[in-house]
């Protein structure tokens, strides 16, 4: 019999014990259920006292009152509202450099100059085509007057039948001739000016200036150098970039906006500007567009902000913080977020009564929350401290003992005597 009884399967001495159990195991499920029950119902667990009875540590702490605010917080970098780079116009050797990395410019300011004995040469010699040309339409000049003054007389000689018909007409044809060749020589002149306006031209591209839109309210009356390109007695051909210039007063910042928030951007709308480099330092900064699409891959949209720098402090690349204040409630109560303590029919917090020990329940509506706090719709005073810990074991009128009182009347020493 032992044997048969040691051969069972461990199904079967399972059943066998819930079978003698069976009594046992429904006290348990009906206590547990109800249980359940009533801490659903925001009553007290059967196995915490009751109202009345011993009292409950807990700790205390204080409630703040102040201001409340929804806000949302995104992230971006500093850039330039204006940034480009300062070319060459002409080929040539580099001669000087006169500005470098962080120099201030001001508009029209030289900064570099190229080897320029080539272009003079050329100008020189544009010059001298141009006196050329000047002297050959003045005698050019001369001759027309001259075949004038000769049309005049043969005219009135032809009246009074001094001369032939055939001299007349030979006549005529040098005043014609006289006057295409003022008119060759006009347009040499005018062709040798040309050349000269385009010799001088190239000479004055020797001598790089810096020069961008006047009254350009959008990025200031300077521009810095954000780096430096050549070298002194480089050669270098046209269009070759030799600084980068920037202009960092006022600067724009970049951010992408989730859907959710994206309804409450508008032109105009102020945010606070912090970086890593100036820790508690904060700068105001100022929506300026706001893009009418979302991305359909990342349903973001873009976000462009302008912060004034008039102590250039702030710099292009710099990381961005940006935060933005949508709703603001002044002189309102709040408590961390974990305080209220959800119940069947709302929200409570336990206000405590430090002369009799005891805690009154106070039932609250969550409006903003802000940095972990949550604001206290609707209560216009809270005196006293509040339960910050253990308010789930409370009901109204409980009695409570604070957790830091434990043990205090058997402490064997006071002051950190030992």
């Amino acid at each position: 019999m032992n044997q048969s009884q040691e051969s069972k399967s461990g199904p079967e001495k399972m059943a066998g014990f819930f079978s003698r159990h069976k009594k046992l195991s429904v006290v348990i499920f009906i206590l547990a259920a109800l249980t359940v029950v009533r801490l659903v119902n925001g009553q007290a667990s059967p196995f915490v006292s009751p109202p009345n009875a011993d009292s409950i540590y807990v700790e205390l702490g204080r409630a703040n009152f102040g201001t409340m605010r929804s806000l949302s917080r995104y992230y971006g970098s500093l850039s330039a509202p204006n940034r480009f780079f300062l070319s060459t116009k002409a080929a040539g050797e580099i001669k000087l450099l006169l500005v470098d990395i962080g120099d201030r410019l001001e508009n029209g300011q030289t900064v570099a100059v190229l080897d320029d004995e080539e272009y003079v040469l050329a100008r020189d010699r544009a010059a001298m085509n141009v006196r050329l040309s000047e002297a050959q339409l003045a005698e050019a000049r001369a001759n027309l007057e001259l075949a004038e003054s000769d049309m005049r007389r043969q005219s009135n000689l032809t009246k009074k039948s001094i001369v032939t018909q055939s001299e007349f007409e030979a006549v005529q044809n040098k005043l014609l001739q006289a006057k295409a060749r003022v008119d060759v020589a006009e347009s040499q002149l005018q062709s040798a000016g040309n050349q000269l306006a385009d010799a001088q031209l190239k000479l004055s591209y020797t001598k790089i200036t810096a020069n961008w839109p006047q009254n350009d309210s959008v990025t200031g009356d300077y521009r810095y150098v954000g780096s430096r390109l050549v070298s002194e007695g480089q050669l270098v051909t046209a269009n070759t970039p030799l600084y980068e210039l920037v202009s960092i007063d006022p600067l724009l910042v970049d951010v992408s906006v989730i859907e959710k928030d994206y309804p409450k951007f508008f032109p105009g709308m102020e945010a606070t500007l912090s970086t890593e480099a100036f820790p508690g330092q904060t700068f105001t900064a100022k929506v300026l567009r706001v893009a009418p699409v979302l991305s359909s891959d990342s349903r973001q949209a873009r976000l462009e902000l302008e912060v004034a720098n008039p102590d250039l402090k702030l710099k292009p690349g710099m990381y961005a913080d940006v935060v933005f204040v949508f709703e603001e409630h002044k002189n309102v109560w709040s408590v961390a977020e974990d305080v209220p303590f959800r119940r069947v029919d709302g929200y409570v917090i336990f206000v405590a009564d430090p002369q009799k020990e005891t805690v009154t329940q106070v039932p609250v509506t969550l409006g903003l929350t802000e940095n972990g706090f949550v604001e206290l719709v609707g209560v216009e005073k809270i005196d006293g401290p509040i339960v910050i810990l253990g308010q789930h074991l409370l009901q109204d009128g409980h009695g409570y003992k604070e957790a830091g009182a434990i043990g205090e009347s058997t402490s064997p020493s006071d002051g950190g005597q030992s």
